[in-house]
């Protein structure tokens, strides 16, 4: 976590001298390792005292889990590392994973928790696009207020959200800090906080549960992920071009991360690409971490505009302020449905989610007629997963 956000204030700084340049510094924190068990095992509860007490996962119960994710977990909860996501006995991370690839992941740091808070709260000052408080001064003392006014009340002495990303809040007490990221989850930060605030009751009295020891599974249920192939594999020629019209040549491989078709089109006229994207791992994370980001990108660009036709003497009508929200759009539902798995536009391009595999189509079409054949790859591709 210390090495984490290091860089990621490191690239906050660079990405708010930058402008525009916001989209490459979220926080991408340890990837999970989801499974698809068709019966998840027991929890590892044990009544023994030799139990690590830094142990992360011996403050939330996996009910309390399930019952904001909406569904039971695949494997007990298991601890795992920084870095490349490897379960991992004695890892900072808890990681709580429901059999959809799912998941919520929860750190715990028991001592020098208000240096790494104070970290981001120069982040999010540098960040600031105008004067007065920044946000974390104006949430402190066990209040968070939400875009509608509502105030989260918790035991913390303050919290915050981490700075460019929707869906990590961190709450701190002392010189305690917890960080609980639900960007991989379907859940609200007003479900999130709900667990911080029980962790943070339990620190004194953890339950008696080894995240170590469900480690071993993890590792065993991983492989149970679709496994990952080279993009111009999903698809042959023929069903692509049965979508897109005749291409102009082979379609072009950029490994297991995507695959370029190139439409021939009359000279002269303008080139028309569709280049299927692919990401096998933390699909889902990405596609909800996206929306958020085009969000504050088209706030950005919104502000812009504005502020180059102010200059002009023709100043544009006040637009909602978006930016930083904390009801991100990824985070309601359609028909109970999860959004995710609809083909919808992210940041830069059409996509939707299989079995936490993203699959995108960007490229150089034009019209509406482009877009169809857009999603239409999307829906192809996605059958073959």
């Amino acid at each position: 976590m210390r090495h984490y956000l290091a860089l990621t204030s490191r690239c906050l700084l660079l990405a708010a001298l930058a402008g525009l340049g916001l989209a490459g510094c979220s926080r991408h924190p340890a990837p999970p390792l989801p499974v698809n068990a068709k019966a998840p095992p027991p929890f590892a509860k044990s009544d023994s005292e030799d139990l690590d007490p830094q142990d992360p996962c011996n403050l939330l119960d996996p009910k309390e889990v399930e019952a904001v994710m909406g569904a039971p977990l695949a494997v007990p909860p298991y601890r795992a590392g920084n870095g490349p996501a490897t379960p991992a006995p004695g890892g900072e991370n808890c990681v709580y994973e429901s059999g959809n690839y799912r998941y919520i992941t929860l750190e715990v740091t028991r001592e020098g928790g208000a240096q790494q808070y104070s970290m981001t709260g120069m982040v999010k000052n540098l960040m600031k696009s105008g004067g007065g408080k920044s946000d974390i001064q104006n949430n402190v003392k066990k209040n968070f207020r939400l875009d509608d006014g509502t105030e989260l009340a918790g035991e913390w002495d303050e919290a915050s959200l981490m700075a460019m990303n929707c869906c990590i809040f961190m709450a701190l007490r002392g010189d305690q800090l917890i960080t609980i990221d639900f960007t991989g989850s379907t859940a609200t930060l007003k479900q999130a906080a709900t667990l911080v605030d029980a962790a943070y009751k339990r620190m004194d009295s953890p339950l008696k549960i080894d995240g170590g020891a469900a480690v071993a599974a993890a590792k065993t249920l991983d492989q149970t992920r679709p496994k990952p192939v080279d993009a111009c594999t999903l698809l042959t020629r023929t069903e692509v071009e049965a979508i897109t019209g005749p291409l102009a040549h082979d379609p072009v491989s950029h490994g297991q991360t995507g695959c370029d078709y190139d439409v021939a089109v009359p000279a002269g006229t303008l080139p028309e690409q569709y280049a299927l994207q692919l990401r096998w791992r933390n699909g889902y994370y990405q596609w909800r971490s996206d929306q958020h980001v085009g969000t504050i990108g088209g706030a950005a660009v919104g502000q812009i505009a504005k502020d180059v036709a102010a200059q002009m003497g023709a100043p544009l009508p006040e637009q909602p302020q978006t930016t930083g929200s904390t009801t991100p759009a990824a985070e309601q539902t359609v028909g109970g449905q999860d959004p995710a798995e609809t083909i919808t536009f992210t940041a830069l391009h059409l996509a939707a989610v299989k079995r936490d595999v993203e699959v995108a189509v960007a490229g150089s079409y034009h019209n509406d007629q482009g877009k169809a054949k857009a999603q239409a790859l999307i829906s192809a591709a996605l059958a073959k997963i």
